[in-house]
């Protein structure tokens, strides 16, 4: 299994961050429009992710479970590619069998440094957010993770205080 740490963080002024991760990678940023169908699942978090870059679509399942807390957190995650000749039945067939608890539709821009993605995401009826994802080798510890999730949310001008707990879909469900 995949894992990463998370970091996700209220975004104060959306130019300044996205000026300053592009002063951090080097690199200009890559645009996404992503739709996420979440399921209601037993354990963790269950989405279908269509994911539209450059006019190219795609489609990916994605199971997760991370801990609901502020700050640098351990994700295990699965995910697979969902081949477009299926994507119509696999859909229905998750919506009767587990239900819908909800959709999160958002803008993307995606920054990429060494093993960390940056994300800038603008969210429909939220506002503007900030996500980090460390990849960790199989070797390496939430520590080491945590460490560099912290030098990258320093480096872009994220306060502590702005770090936030949960997924988009909670924060939909609870406002």
């Amino acid at each position: 299994m995949a894992r990463n740490v998370e970091i996700k963080a209220k975004v104060r002024d959306r130019q300044e961050i996205v000026r300053l991760a592009k002063e951090v990678t080097g690199e200009e940023p890559t645009l996404l429009k992503q739709h996420d169908i979440f399921y209601r699942s037993p354990q963790g978090r269950l989405k279908m992710r269509t994911v539209e870059e450059n006019g190219v679509v795609r489609t990916e399942l994605i199971w997760y479970n991370r801990p609901d807390v502020a700050g640098p957190k351990l994700c295990e995650y699965n995910k697979f590619d969902v081949p477009s000749d299926i994507l119509s039945a696999f859909k229905e067939t998750l919506r009767c069998s587990m239900g819908i608890k909800g959709e999160v539709k958002k803008t993307r821009t995606l920054f990429i440094f060494e093993r960390t993605r940056i994300h800038i995401d603008s969210v429909e009826g939220l506002g503007d957010f900030m996500e980090l994802e460390v990849c960790l080798h199989e070797d390496e510890s939430i520590s080491d993770g945590q460490r560099v999730a912290d030098e990258i949310r320093q480096k872009l001008g994220v306060l502590t205080e702005d770090l936030l707990e949960g997924a988009y879909m909670d924060m939909l469900n609870e406002s």
